[in-house]
Parts: structure tokens; C-alpha cells; sequence
């Protein structure tokens, strides 16, 4: 397997927290390929790639035929000293992370419940009464079971990703025990979802509680007063190199900001290079899915000329085009989902002044004729002033990859025809804003990002 699609490390790195945190002694043995398969949802090969990291690290051992036994050695002062040198420097985004799963999690998880059908509901009764064993943890298997009915790649690489990074629900004692003590036969699906709703949250909230207590105390014990913090960061999966694809969301936001305006030529390969500091393959490789996507062309010995017109239609069978434009329409529904929330948040928190240099720059734009950058400016304002610093994190990873929907839009509403289908609503959230209609605002921008939504599954669909 791609070791750029990064799905064997959270296995790994789920066992690895487990062996050196002792729930796992040397000696044991890990639970087999099919059962660490089922408990994933992950193929066998990804597994192997797993544990041969556990093994090339020193953790197990794997034989032929046989389970993989654990091979490293600690006290319990190892394990506490383990656990304090990984938590105390992410102390602070454990605690970020509570404020920031209410805006980014809980809706998602929310609209997956309501996709359930009843069969789904059947199976989460029966595994609240009787847990599997061996799961991350019954509620994590349970955020995972409902974000599944979303069918959104990107939102299970967001969640797992913060799981991999908090670790404490890796650590859940063998005898969990039932965390919902309560028979849900009567209760309609609203109220199971309230009733869970707040069951993880006072779960959670007990764990953090119990977790930084232990970190205060262990921050002087082991003299890590001074250790950097290291705050949370989203990386995403992907079947082909990272770095491209990054380049590739770069240039478009420096095409359609007018950075590289339409009908001029980009910087040559080396200067292009040096200034994003890549490769001079990662460059061609970035310049080649940009040709595809109708936004430059290039011509040998002149160089690449910016396009002023988009191609009449994108081959979006191309897998160079395939991953970006999915990872683009799962952003979207993301957006969709947790705009309202976010954005009512950080205006907030934001305060008159700030709030009313958007509000002019929603009107610039108008002005400008570039009413389509209100995406842009959207995001970036959250990136920039949320107080939540995972919540900035994944807006700015959300930023980069609405971008490739820029060239789509284009097909779909021609260069002079963007300014006119965003410029009322643009124009709208400015004035929304300048009224201190801040709940309007964020009403507002769910209302367009459904809208965004639908339009482009929908135009997209015609190009298959």
C-alpha cells in the first residue's frame, strides 16, 4: 500500500500508545490480523504495514502464523513517565478540543444519526447493553458508526486524526463497563441522540479533568516545565503525494486572487520551486493537473500562460483530478454542516472592530466585481481570529481544498457570470454584519453552502 495514505499509522499508533502506556505487558499477544481488521474497518494489507511499524520500532514481534506478541519492557514508573512526556505538551489542545468537537463534532455527528436506518439503530442498542470487545472505545465506535452514514472520506480522517492526537480514548480500561445505563427501547430517536449527546459529553469532560490533573502533577515530577507544546494538526489522507496536491490548491487561490492574473505566465519552473521551497518534479507534477484542469496551458521553451477562459468541460475520470475534486465536494458537505456554528462563534469572540473591517471588505468586493472571494474571505477570517485552535486548523486545511472547486465553477458559470451569482448575497452578509446581525450571518451562510452543495454534485454529475 501508498504509506501517503497514512491509514496504517493510526493502527499502529494506537497499539504503540497502548504498549507503552501498559495495557499491553511484554509477553502478551496483540489480537489477530481479522480481529484488528474488523475492529478498523481496514483491509489486512494496512494492518501488516501497521504492525511491521510496531515491529521495526521495537514494540512486537511478528511470526509467521501466530499473533503478534509484545516484546517491549517498562515499569509502572515507565508507563507514567510514557504518558506525561506524550500528554503534558498537549495539554493544551486536549483542552482546546472540548470547546472546539461542540462546533466541528457534534453536528456532524448529529446529521449521521439521522441517516441511521432502523437496523442501525437495532445494532447501537445492542452494543450499548453488550460493548465488543476490544474496541478503541465504545464511544469512539459509536462516533465512528454514526459518521459513516455520511459517507465523507475526509470527515473520518478529521475524526481519526484527533483521536490519534488526544490518545487518552486508546487507553480505556479493559473493564470499561457499560457507558449508557439506561434502556433506550422507549425513547424516540431525538431523545437517544440527546440522552447521548450529553453522556459524551460528561464522559469526556471526566476524562479531561482527570487527565490534567494527573499532568499537573506530573509536569514537575518529571521536570517538563519547560517541554513545547505541540498543538494539533490535521493531516490528510491521500492515495498520491501530499506535496502536489498542496501545491496544486496554492497556485489556484494565487490564479483566482489575481496573484497570476488570467492571460499572463506564470514563473519559470525554478523560481516557482524556490518559492514554494519543492522539488522541481513537484512543480511539473503541480503544472500538469493545473493543465488538466483547464487553468493554465503550457507551451515548450515559453513557459505556462494562466488561462483566461476555463475548458468547456474538466475529464473528471482523470485520477489525478478524481482525489482533489473528492476531497473537495467532502469539504463542502463539511462546511455545510459546521459553517453556521463556527462562524456565529468566532464573530462573537471577534468583537465590533473586527467584525465591521469584514463587513467593508464584503462591500470591496462587490465593488471589485470579485463577490466569488467571499468563500475566501470566510474562511480566512475564521482562520484567523476563532479563538478554537483546532477549529482554525481545520478551516485552514478546509480552505485549501475548497479550491479546487474554483475551476468547476468556472466551467459551470463562466468568468463573467461568478461575480453576478454571489454579489446580493455577498453584499447581504455585509450588511448583515454592519446591522450586528451576527446569527443572520451565520444563518445565511449555511443557507449557501447547502445551496453550493447541491449545485455542484449536480453540475459535477453531468460531467461523468
Amino acid at each position: 500500500m501508498k504509506q501517503e495514505a497514512g491509514l496504517y499509522r493510526l493502527v499502529s499508533e494506537y497499539y504503540e500508545a497502548r504498549i507503552l502506556n501498559g495495557f499491553y505487558a511484554c509477553g502478551e499477544n496483540l489480537p489477530s490480523i481479522p480481529k484488528i481488521c474488523s475492529v478498523f474497518h481496514m483491509a489486512p494489507a494496512t494492518i501488516r504495514a501497521a504492525l511491521a511499524c510496531l515491529e521495526k520500532s521495537g514494540y512486537i514481534r511478528v511470526d509467521a502464523r501466530k499473533a503478534a506478541r509484545v516484546v517491549y519492557q517498562a515499569e509502572s514508573a515507565g508507563f507514567r513517565e510514557n504518558a506525561a512526556r506524550y500528554f503534558v505538551p498537549r495539554r493544551d489542545g486536549i483542552l482546546d478540543l472540548y470547546q472546539s468537537g461542540q462546533l466541528l463534532f457534534v453536528p456532524l455527528w448529529e446529521a449521521g444519526l439521522r441517516r441511521w436506518e432502523e437496523k442501525d439503530w437495532e445494532e447501537l442498542r445492542r452494543d450499548l447493553m453488550d460493548p465488543p470487545a476490544e474496541a478503541v472505545s465504545m464511544p469512539v465506535q459509536f462516533f465512528i458508526l454514526a459518521l459513516r452514514a455520511l459517507d465523507n472520506g475526509l470527515i473520518l480522517n478529521l475524526y481519526w486524526e484527533v483521536i490519534r492526537y488526544i490518545r487518552f480514548p486508546y487507553l480505556a480500561n479493559r473493564e470499561e463497563g457499560h457507558w449508557v445505563r439506561q434502556n433506550l427501547q422507549d425513547l424516540s430517536r431525538e431523545e437517544v441522540i440527546a440522552l447521548l449527546r450529553g453522556k459524551l459529553e460528561t464522559r469526556y469532560s471526566r476524562s479531561v479533568d482527570s487527565l490534567v490533573a494527573y499532568l499537573d502533577r506530573a509536569r514537575d515530577e518529571y521536570a517538563l516545565e519547560d517541554i513545547a507544546p505541540v498543538p494539533f494538526q490535521w493531516r490528510i489522507y491521500r492515495q498520491r503525494p501530499q506535496l502536489r496536491y498542496t501545491l496544486v490548491s496554492r497556485i489556484i487561490r494565487e490564479i483566482y486572487t489575481g496573484v497570476f492574473p488570467g492571460g499572463g505566465y506564470l514563473p519559470s519552473l525554478p523560481q516557482m520551486a524556490e518559492r514554494y521551497g519543492v522539488a522541481l518534479n513537484t512543480v511539473r507534477r503541480a503544472l500538469s493537473v493545473l493543465n488538466c484542469l483547464g487553468l493554465t496551458r503550457s507551451y515548450q521553451g515559453k513557459g505556462t500562460m494562466v488561462c483566461e477562459q476555463p475548458l468547456d468541460g474538466i475529464d473528471v475520470t482523470k485520477p489525478e483530478i478524481r482525489g482533489g475534486l473528492q476531497l473537495f465536494l467532502d469539504s463542502l458537505q463539511i462546511l455545510e454542516m459546521t459553517v453556521r456554528q463556527v462562524s456565529l462563534y468566532t464573530l462573537e469572540r471577534a468583537g465590533q472592530e473586527k467584525r465591521e473591517l469584514l463587513a467593508q471588505r464584503f462591500f470591496q468586493l462587490e465593488q471589485e466585481q470579485k463577490s466569488y472571494l467571499g468563500f475566501e474571505l470566510c474562511l480566512a477570517f475564521v482562520e484567523r481570529e476563532c479563538p478554537l485552535a483546532i477549529v482554525r486548523e481545520c478551516y485552514s486545511k478546509l480552505r485549501e481544498l475548497l479550491a479546487w472547486g474554483y475551476p468547476f465553477t468556472l466551467c459551470r458559470l463562466k468568468k463573467y457570470g461568478m461575480n453576478r451569482e454571489y454579489a446580493d448575497t455577498m453584499k447581504g452578509f455585509g450588511q448583515m454584519l454592519r446591522d450586528g446581525q451576527l446569527a443572520g450571518f451565520a444563518d445565511g451562510w449555511k443557507t449557501l453552502m447547502t445551496r453550493e452543495t447541491e449545485q455542484c454534485r449536480h453540475f459535477l454529475s453531468e460531467l461523468e
